[in-house]
């Protein structure tokens, strides 16, 4: 078997790898939806209504971390993917992959941090399917978790950025990474998981910015150069002004990672119109006061951190970054 007749990405790969290889997946028939590269597909309800649809995997290790579990991030991670998009989600979907003998008690508790995201944020569970593998087969248990949601032609985002728009991160970065990890290499850390829906949060800003994008797999390195390759612009960030709490700088020197590769699970990145950013990062503030601007767009093509020493390249991430961390 030659090399081109296997997957060759490596647990945890992602960024420039995983794109490369979705990028391959020749889906040809799109019908009438359109953002299928993006967080969430579209589709036209007559003039003015956008129906968004979106699904994602999660294989996480250990499922119960500091802050929250597999099934919280579920839940959030696809509720958030339609709020980045401008939309209210209207329904979530909810299917396991579970492990002959997996116990009881861990997927009632599981089951119940879906429940109670699901509640707090007014989005019922509608539909779902559960399938049990030999022992051995899958590693504990795997969620798929899929929505849909509404929006106007208005409120829909995904408007190119011009340059001299500002860029904006709605909190500190890597919490999610580093409690996640602290767990599963057993050191001592304050750092509680950062999930939540950011779905009130988007309804503060979203009719002050352009886009918006989680920051999760790859983190903002992934998240900021997906976004500057699909729109053909650059960004330069200020570091002093990129939010990272002590601890998730220590637990990265301590694990060898690029803080700005760690995932997060409730924070986004946004871009907003000069005369707006100052407006958006202090609606942000009232759910987190380390929302801040972090930098502005350019025409350089690349994004760029300037930092105490000069100025440096942040590439998108590439081979293995942290396995099973969402």
């Amino acid at each position: 078997m030659s090399d081109e007749d296997v997957v060759s990405l490596a647990e945890g790969s992602g960024g420039a790898d995983m794109t490369e290889l979705i990028d391959s997946f020749k889906f040809t028939n799109r019908g009438r939806w359109g953002n299928w590269d993006n967080d969430a597909a579209t589709v036209n309800i007559g003039a003015s209504k956008r129906l968004l649809f979106t699904t994602d995997s999660y294989v996480v290790t250990p499922v119960f971390f500091p802050g929250g579990d597999i099934g919280r991030i579920a839940a959030c991670g696809t509720i958030n993917d339609l709020a980045v998009m401008g939309a209210e989600p209207l329904g979530l979907s909810v299917a396991l992959v579970l492990e002959e003998g997996y116990p009881k008690r861990d997927l009632m508790r599981i089951i119940s941090s879906i429940d109670k995201v699901s509640v707090a944020c007014g989005v019922p569970v509608v539909t779902g399917d559960t399938k049990v593998m030999e022992r051995g087969k899958v590693d504990g248990i795997v969620i798929n978790t899929a929505g849909v949601g509404l929006a106007s032609a208005k409120s829909l985002l995904g408007r190119k950025p011009k340059v001299g728009d500002k860029v904006i991160l709605s909190g500190g970065l890597g919490e999610h990474a580093v409690a996640l990890l602290s767990r599963r290499f057993d050191f001592e850390c304050d750092i509680v998981s950062d999930g939540k829906p950011i779905l009130k949060e988007m309804r503060a800003v979203r009719g002050r910015i352009k886009l918006a994008k989680d920051v999760t797999r790859g983190g903002l390195a992934a998240t900021t150069n997906e976004v500057c390759k699909k729109y053909g612009i650059g960004m330069l960030l200020d570091e002093s002004r990129i939010p990272v709490k002590e601890g998730v700088r220590k637990a990265a020197e301590l694990l060898g990672i690029d803080p700005y590769e760690l995932a997060c699970e409730g924070r986004f990145m946004c871009v907003a119109e000069h005369r707006n950013a100052k407006k958006v990062e202090g609606a942000l503030r009232r759910f987190n006061r380390e929302a801040a601007v972090i930098g502005e767009v350019t025409s350089g093509g690349d994004v760029i951190v300037q930092t105490f020493l000069g100025k440096r390249m942040m590439p998108q991430p590439r081979g293995r970054i942290v396995p099973r961390i969402c």
